[in-house]
């Protein structure tokens, strides 16, 4: 029996082709390894997998090629696709366990663990810890053949996609059998190896917490050989390089590795021009606390997005760092827990991605982020990179940048006077600060129209003093700024939370509450 699974056939979604892509992927691994499957032969061609099936033999050889592409060692999974060039370290095992239990199998009977135990490996030099490791046992993949093949040994007409399958799909009305999604052999046949074929990012979000756990990256693929070179690529990464604020920005991390791959000369050839990949999040709801539910989707364009260069600085300004967490003991000195560390994100870095993906301005929309109380704390620890980011950005006008310096000049020129009044009035100079900053904020939230955020700043300018910046052409070249209000308040907040401190004085009244807020593991 001869089967061709194609790139472009009818019924081959984003999800399918990169299930082709994985079985491209293993079908490569066992030629590299020099593997066989007995009753299967292949041909891989770069849009294209023929399969020729040996009728006699088709159940023995689907299982063969099963349990060669799929296993459990240790308590993990591992995929033949994804191991080409070697095995994966124990980082990657992690990451590759903890991205499949939260999308094709979240569901717990798909792939029953033993008994939990705590589990220690290094990465990089900075000692990792899993308080509660569940070993897998098996998982549905390794018994797919049930499902494939029937009791004479043919492929059954159809295939229920099942979440293991398909993540996400399911019976639409329990009561109706023929809701359920059905797929053909070769489609059914793609979907097994999507597992290989996509690419996992693991999701630290402060704006959405645990409803964004795992980005799953489904690229739109015009070649399987050149985006086997991709993927291979990233099953080499480890934590530190896999991990994302938001979908959005996983989709870019992509993107920004993809582009600094030599083997690549170009997105186009990976993707396609101007071809799209999806991105779907997986988290959990209050509505279902057991399972890990989609909880957003959206498409980013492949080619180059309006503003991605201020992506790019971000990505490099704000970039993923190590958090330390000390050994705990207890009352008699006894270590009950070791030092560990643990991958922390950026909360400047998950708006940033957001905006950039959906074409605007990088900034747009940090009133809603410091409205946030959470997301405000957080954000004050990342004054320094945000200071980066306003130096070293692009605006879509010079006028801007100039806003966000009269502003900045203006909020220390402030600082001063409260300075001064702290002197004479023999009182604290942070808690003065740290006072007009939330009055500042807050009177520039409420501002609803032009009218309200022009006399808003202009408010706040007067009360500074003097500022040689808006002498001469200096505020008449500002005034289109306020033509966009909304920009304009989002424009003047940006300068606040980005302000750099001059002094030590300044630095006191501009720390966050506590040395700890903010950060999680």
């Amino acid at each position: 029996m001869r089967m061709t699974l194609r790139l472009n056939a009818p019924g081959m979604t984003s999800l399918h082709k990169a299930g082709l892509a994985g079985l491209y992927m293993t079908l490569r691994a066992f030629e590299e390894t020099n593997q066989e499957v007995e009753g299967l032969a292949w041909e891989l061609g770069a849009t294209q997998v023929l399969l020729d099936w040996n009728d006699e033999k088709l159940k023995s050889a689907f299982e063969e090629l099963v349990s060669k592409s799929f296993w459990v060692d240790d308590g993990f999974i591992r995929l033949k696709g994804l191991e080409i060039s070697r095995p994966p370290d124990e980082d990657q095992k992690q990451q590759l366990y903890t991205a499949l239990l939260n999308s094709f199998l979240q569901f717990g009977p798909h792939r029953p663990t033993d008994t939990k135990r705590s589990s220690t490996y290094n990465v990089d030099d900075h000692p990792m810890w899993i308080r509660d490791f569940a070993p897998i046992k098996s998982f549905r993949h390794q018994t797919a053949a049930s499902d494939f093949i029937d009791e004479k040994g043919r492929f059954r007409n159809s295939i229920e996609a099942a979440g293991w399958l398909y993540p996400g799909a399911g019976q639409r009305h329990v009561a109706f059998g023929d809701t359920k999604l059905n797929e053909s052999p070769e489609l059914a046949l793609a979907l097994l190896f999507a597992p290989v074929g996509v690419i996992y990012y693991t999701i630290k979000s402060y704006a959405k917490g645990r409803k964004a756990r795992l980005a799953m990256i489904v690229p739109n693929i015009e070649d399987l050989a050149i985006y086997e070179v991709v993927r291979q690529s990233f099953a080499r990464l480890g934590v530190l390089e896999l991990t994302a604020s938001s979908s959005s920005d996983a989709a870019l991390r992509m993107l920004v590795t993809i582009s600094g791959n030599k083997a690549t000369n170009e997105l186009a050839e990976v993707f396609g021009e101007g071809a799209i990949c999806r991105v779907v999040t997986f988290g959990i709801v209050s509505w279902n606390e057991k399972q890990k539910s989609r909880t957003y989707a959206r498409s980013v364009l492949s080619g180059q997005l309006r503003g991605f260069d201020n992506y790019q600085i971000a990505h490099a300004i704000f970039a993923n760092r190590w958090q330390q967490i000390q050994a705990k003991r207890d009352r008699r000195g006894n270590q009950v827990e070791p030092e560990r560390y643990f991958v922390t994100t950026f909360c400047a870095r998950e708006f940033i991605a957001d905006n950039i993906a959906s074409g605007k301005s990088w900034y747009d929309g940090i009133a809603n982020h410091l409205a946030n109380r959470e997301s405000r704390e957080q954000l004050q620890y990342e004054r320094k990179e945000l200071f980066k980011m306003v130096r070293a950005a692009s605006f879509d006008d010079e006028s801007e940048r100039l806003f966000i310096d009269v502003c900045q000049e203006s909020w220390r020129r402030r600082l001063g006077k409260l300075g001064q009044r702290a002197i004479s009035e023999h009182t604290s100079f942070s808690v003065l600060a740290n006072k007009e900053a939330e009055k500042l904020r807050t009177s520039l939230a409420r501002c609803k129209n032009a009218d309200s955020l022009r006399g808003t700043v202009v408010d706040f300018w007067a009360r500074a003093g003097a500022n040689q910046l808006l002498q001469g052409k200096g505020l008449s070249s500002l005034l289109p700024v306020f033509t966009d209000w909304k920009k304009a308040r989002d424009l003047a907040l940006l300068a606040l939370i980005s302000y750099q401190p001059q002094n030590e004085q300044e630095a006191t009244s501009s720390a966050p509450p506590d040395d700890e807020g903010g950060q999680y593991e």
